[in-house]
């Protein structure tokens, strides 16, 4: 399509390029032609507004453009889908066809259809009229009346001392993603969040001046005295022995607080806490070497350190020097000299293994007894047989003296008893080494 300028530069040319062969009325009748032609184009045809004037634009203002440049087949498509937005600006275009295609630019028929699609409010969107910094509940009732169903109320927790002016006053409203403002549609399909001061005796604040560097005593205490009042203290073994019982984590209702950090939370007194702390109380410190040399002081040695479970492995020997002396110690089926940490847990298995020699003392002292008894025996037997020798000797002194002198003589002690002698006692009539076995003087006593 040639724009006004154009076409009659095309008529200029075309006249003087062929003027030897048409006479002036020839010429005269076709510059008539032309611009009858070009007449009725102007009257039939109308440029298309730019893409900045109708895109995303009021659909009100997109069909007053296209009506000015006199377009007369244009059809709108409303899609009722804007759930918020200025009350002033309920409608946008979102696309144009030109005779079926997306988009053309230039000038078309003035019949040319034309459809243009735009974007209105949902049927259900409407302008709230709220009370503002009302209470709670008079905010609830109000967007229920307006229709409005999924409401939610969040509370921000505040202490009471100081902020009983603030109890259950709205902070803020929320529909959708979008903050409440006048002038403003929204649907009644979005959901409402209103968040509201929760002013209450039953909110504690969090102690600020928590730390990891704090002992698990010192958070309880600090727990304690702000008010809260389930408070779980979870130990967690921790080999660093400088660590026992210091601060590693707080959970509040499952989320970790930010130790170290200035934060002013406020929660429900009743709100669950785990403090979770660093437990030493399950490991033990290996010394670092064992001077010990016998089984006792080695044990003695793992059992004041904290060890829980020692043992003892004799290995026996016929050395006796060796009883009772280490021979190796054993943890957890490791040498000791093998093994490079040396915080190991209390209940680790501790086997002190040594030299056991009981049995050779035992049998040499059996020995050594029966050597004693065997030479004791001996004497004696040999004692006895010297005395015997003597009272032998003897009676046969006295009886030889009995025949001389016709003297007392006693054969045995019944004789003596008989006689009514008894005891009988050396120099008396009839004494005699045969009745004194002993020796000391008297005999059947």
């Amino acid at each position: 399509m040639f724009k006004r300028k154009n076409l009659q530069a095309y008529i200029d040319f075309s006249t003087n390029k062929k003027r030897k062969f048409f006479n002036r009325k020839t010429g005269a009748i076709l510059g008539g032609v032309v611009v009858t032609a070009l007449a009725v184009s102007y009257l039939t045809t109308a440029k298309l507004p730019a893409k900045e004037q109708i895109f995303e634009k009021n659909i009100e203002t997109v069909l007053q453009e296209f009506n000015d440049a006199g377009f007369e087949n244009v059809k709108t498509v409303e899609i009722s889908d804007i759930e918020y937005g200025k009350v002033s600006e309920k409608t946008f275009v979102k696309t144009v066809s030109v005779d079926g295609e997306e988009w053309k630019e230039g000038s078309v028929a003035k019949d040319t259809p034309i459809e243009i699609t735009y974007h209105s409010a949902m049927k259900d969107a409407m302008e709230p009229q709220l009370t503002e910094n009302g209470n709670i509940k008079d905010v609830e009732k109000e967007f229920i009346q307006l229709g409005f169903e999924n409401i939610t109320l969040t509370p921000i927790l505040l202490v009471a001392e100081g902020n009983e002016k603030k109890k259950d006053i709205v902070d803020s409203i929320k529909i959708g993603s979008y903050d409440y403002q006048l002038g403003y549609f929204y649907s009644k399909s979005l959901p409402v969040t209103l968040t509201y001061f929760d002013v209450s005796n039953d909110n504690v604040k969090i102690p600020e001046n928590m730390s990891k560097g704090s002992s698990k005593s010192e958070i309880e205490k600090q727990l304690k005295s702000a008010g809260f009042v389930n408070i779980t203290l979870t130990p967690k073994a921790d080999k660093d022995k400088t660590m026992h019982e210091k601060i590693q984590s707080i959970m509040l209702d499952g989320k970790e607080l930010k130790l170290d950090t200035k934060q002013e939370i406020v929660v429900k007194k009743n709100v669950p806490i785990t403090v979770t702390y660093s437990d030493f109380s399950s490991f033990a410190e290996l010394p670092n070497a064992i001077s010990t040399t016998t089984v006792f002081d080695t044990k003695k040695l793992f059992t004041d350190g904290g060890f829980s479970q020692v043992s003892e492995q004799a290995t026996e020997t016929n050395d006796i020097s060796k009883n009772g002396q280490m021979i190796a110690v054993e943890i957890d089926g490791k040498d000791f000299n093998s093994i490079n940490d040396k915080v190991i847990t209390k209940n680790s298995k501790v086997i002190i293994k040594y030299w056991n020699a009981e049995k050779a003392i035992a049998e040499k002292a059996r020995k050594e007894e029966e050597a004693r008894l065997a030479a004791e025996a001996q004497k004696a037997a040999e004692a006895q047989r010297i005395l015997e020798s003597q009272a032998q000797a003897q009676s046969q002194i006295q009886q030889f003296a009995g025949t001389q002198s016709g003297s007392v003589y006693y054969k045995n002690c019944t004789a003596v008893r008989n006689a009514g002698a008894d005891p009988i006692y050396r120099g008396d009539p009839g004494y005699g080494s045969h009745l004194d076995r002993d020796g000391d003087g008297v005999g059947c006593e």
